[in-house]
């Protein structure tokens, strides 16, 4: 049964990932209906428009013209099962690095998602206008940039991989204020 996704819209950011080109998803069916939301476009019930494998020609197609990274906006509050998405997150990871954008205040699944998927980046919490965006000294939003090290055990023997977690909200910030 091939994976069916919400895509809303497709194209090219510049500064919604550090120094990247990224070709974005953005994903419809919002559950959150957050107030003052950024992206009311993508809320409500919305039937999974686009198989994957589309999405993964799509992404290949921006790879061989100039994109280096992918941009998931939207992947985790629109009902998509977690298999699928963890899925989805690893095939695209294979064409290019993934960022995946949360609109959801759970961490600890968002890191786990992330993960479990290979992304590259993550962006986690909701959009509350009284915090700001990721540009604000006081967003409850963060970004992270995730690397994969080797785990070893407590006498050395390698365990598989661990994902380190660096928070990179800073450097949005730093940009906000120029």
């Amino acid at each position: 049964m091939p994976i069916l996704v919400p895509v809303v819209s497709t194209g090219i950011t510049l500064t919604e990932i550090p120094d990247r080109i990224a070709y974005y998803f953005e994903l419809g069916g919002c559950t959150k209906f957050c107030p003052c939301c950024h992206s009311p476009h993508l809320r409500g019930y919305m039937t999974p428009n686009t198989p994957l494998i589309a999405m993964e020609t799509k992404a290949e197609n921006a790879a061989e013209h100039g994109a280096d990274a992918i941009l998931l906006m939207g992947g985790t509050t629109n009902g998509l099962q977690e298999s699928d998405l963890i899925q989805m997150l690893r095939r695209l990871s294979v064409i290019l690095p993934v960022c995946l954008y949360s609109g959801s205040d759970d961490a600890e699944r968002d890191h786990y998602l992330a993960e479990q998927g290979n992304a590259t980046w993550l962006k986690t919490g909701s959009y509350k206008e009284e915090l700001g965006g990721l540009t604000s000294a006081t967003t409850n939003q963060r970004f992270y940039h995730i690397d994969y090290r080797y785990a070893k055990d407590h006498s050395g023997v390698y365990t598989g991989t661990q994902a380190v977690f660096t928070d990179l909200t800073h450097l949005f910030q730093q940009k906000g204020a120029s």
